[in-house]
C-alpha cells in the first residue's frame, strides 16, 4: 500500500459513493494491464476538473460506457431541467416539454437518474454500449491472484 491510499471498510466505501453521488459526481474505475487486471484508481469526478471527462466531452474518447443508457419516462417528466444540470456529458436536453437523451453522448453513469426529483429518468441496459463491468468478477479474480 502506498502512503497516498488506505484500506477502507466496505461500509465506508458505500458511504463515499453515496455522498459523491449526491454531489453529482460520476464514479470511475481505472485499470492498467501493468496492475495485473486490478483497479489502478477509483475516482468520483465532475467534468470541471477531470481531464479524462473533459477530453471525452471534446471528442477524445477516454472513458468506457457503463453498458447502460439513460431513458426518460415522458409520463413522469415535467421538464424541470434537473437532469440536464446534473449530466456531466451534456447528453440531455428538453424537447416538447420532456427531457431527451442523446444516446451517443450518454455514458450511463446514472447521475441524472439518481437526481431526478420525479423519478422520470432510469438506466436501461444498452447493448450498443458494450458489456457492463462486473466489479464482483474483478474483485474475485484479484483476490485469487493475491
Amino acid at each position: 500500500m502506498t502512503p497516498w491510499s488506505r484500506r477502507i471498510a466496505p461500509e465506508e466505501a458505500v458511504e463515499i459513493l453515496r455522498s459523491e453521488d449526491e454531489r453529482g459526481h460520476v464514479h470511475h474505475a481505472f485499470f492498467k494491464d501493468a496492475m495485473l487486471g486490478r483497479f489502478y484508481a477509483i475516482c468520483n469526478c465532475c467534468s470541471c476538473c477531470c481531464g479524462a471527462m473533459q477530453a471525452h466531452r471534446h471528442g477524445t474518447p477516454m472513458l468506457a460506457s457503463s453498458g447502460y443508457a439513460a431513458r426518460v419516462d415522458p409520463e413522469l417528466c415535467v421538464a424541470c431541467g434537473t437532469c440536464i444540470e446534473l449530466c456531466q456529458f451534456d447528453a440531455l436536453s428538453t424537447s416538447n416539454d420532456t427531457a431527451v437523451v442523446d444516446a451517443a453522448r450518454c455514458m450511463g453513469c446514472g447521475i441524472c437518474a439518481s437526481g431526478c426529483p420525479q423519478a422520470a429518468v432510469h438506466l436501461e441496459r444498452d447493448a450498443a454500449k458494450g458489456e457492463p463491468l462486473e466489479a464482483r468478477e474483478l474483485i474475485t479474480r484479484a483476490a485469487a491472484q493475491a
